[in-house]
């Protein structure tokens, strides 16, 4: 079976679909185009997770990938067109089992945070430079303690980079910690404990302002009720932090934040109207540390569950994806807003197949954003460390 063959045999198998299925477009809004799908893995088991970073003329995605008998990170470049440019490299090899990527670029190559689970159960939260072709530079560990670190995220900031992970002490302690590392992976900064979070706490997101100020933003259950979305502003020696939604009961769960000059987006989802729904701020970013009540967009209102909210800017607009499953079956939305968080447009269904379509990234690209997901065989899901059998998909949305 040729390669082609084989891309097609797995297509066909996963049951994509080329079509997808705008949503009605409100009077005086406009019409937005949408590019065809694209799957960029060939894995032929499971891939999953996945991140993008874009660049000038190049966008990077990363994801975990169990063909290779338990999960490794993958690497692959598209081009201005989205469509692969080059072969997928994989760029972890070990016994180890390797999760949760994240990607940015820097110096013309990439950087990937992920972590690790050893045979003892133990996690290790890593960070690593390679070129674009997968040739590897260096691989550093990112705390310095003798706890589980999970969870990181990488973002880079000229020839340095702020990383940020989710660390539980011996005693089991769950805490935010981030340092700074050069590009070489050397560290600038000590691994600093920024604020206490939680055994539920298994998402974090961080971005960088103009200033080069690092925001991060998490949900816990730290004195509240139910996890509660929480923003730490921070630069070395020195934070800030704040609890954003209300202490209500209801689970406010895994945030994302896009900054843009002196605005914030920031989306998630929220148990308060007794369904997991979206919800966005979308205001001035100096008002985000008072709360999110006052700029507080609901996205959502269906009878399934919305979960897997991502946010990003495109100069004027905000892009959130999401993954719906209100019809039993998940399938990926997407809806752009002015900087006020009013809509732009209905949300829009990218996806109506019989696969799973999971847990979108976006980020900007030429007039509009371009998002990744994994679609997913759920009659054939297996466990977290085999996998089932996905793979990542690909599409420009103008």
């Amino acid at each position: 079976m040729t390669a082609g063959h084989r891309a097609a045999f797995v297509w066909a198998l996963l049951g994509l679909s080329a079509c997808v299925h705008p949503g009605v477009v409100p009077s005086g809004t406009r019409t937005s185009q949408i590019g065809r799908t694209t799957q960029i893995s060939q894995s032929g088991r499971g891939a999953y997770e996945v991140s993008l970073a874009v660049g000038a003329s190049r966008i990077a995605a990363a994801w975990y990938d169990t063909r290779d008998g338990n999960p490794e990170i993958y690497l692959r470049l598209l081009d201005p067109e989205g469509r692969p440019a080059g072969a997928e490299h994989r760029l972890t090899d070990d016994l180890l089992l390797s999760y949760e990527a994240d990607i940015d670029l820097i110096g013309g190559e990439v950087v990937v945070a992920w972590y690790d689970r050893a045979p003892d159960g133990r996690l290790r939260a890593q960070v690593g430079r390679w070129t674009v072709d997968g040739t590897r530079r260096w691989v550093r560990p990112l705390s310095a303690h003798t706890g589980d670190a999970r969870n990181p995220q990488v973002v880079v900031d000229g020839d340095r980079m702020f990383c940020v992970w989710i660390e539980a002490d011996q005693a089991g302690q769950v805490a935010v910690w981030a340092r700074w590392l050069d590009g070489a992976g050397e560290p600038v900064t000590s691994p600093e404990r920024l604020a206490p979070a939680g055994d539920t706490t298994w998402n974090l997101n961080a971005t960088l302002d103009d200033d080069g100020e690092a925001w991060v933003v998490f949900d816990a259950a730290v004195d509240t009720r139910a996890d509660e979305l929480f923003l730490v502003r921070t630069t070395p020696g020195h934070r800030e932090v704040a609890r954003l939604t209300a202490d209500d009961g209801f689970a406010s769960k895994y945030p994302d934040l896009a900054l843009a000059g002196d605005r914030a987006a920031l989306t998630w989802f929220d148990e308060r109207d007794g369904n997991q729904e979206i919800y966005l701020f979308a205001a001035p970013s100096a008002g985000l540390e008072a709360g999110v009540e006052a700029a507080l967009h609901r996205v959502t209102d269906t009878p399934g569950d919305s979960f897997g909210a991502y946010v990003a800017w495109n100069e004027r607009r905000v892009g959130v994806a999401w993954s719906d499953a209100q019809d039993s079956q998940s399938e990926v939305y997407f809806q752009s807003f002015d900087p006020d968080g009013r809509p732009l447009e209905s949300p829009r269904r990218l996806t109506n197949n019989t696969t799973a379509s999971l847990i979108p990234a976006v980020e900007p690209w030429g007039d509009g954003f371009v998002l990744a997901w994994n679609e997913d065989v759920v009659a054939e899901r297996g466990n977290h460390e085999a996998g089932g059998r996905s793979e990542i998909v690909f599409i420009y949305v103008e």
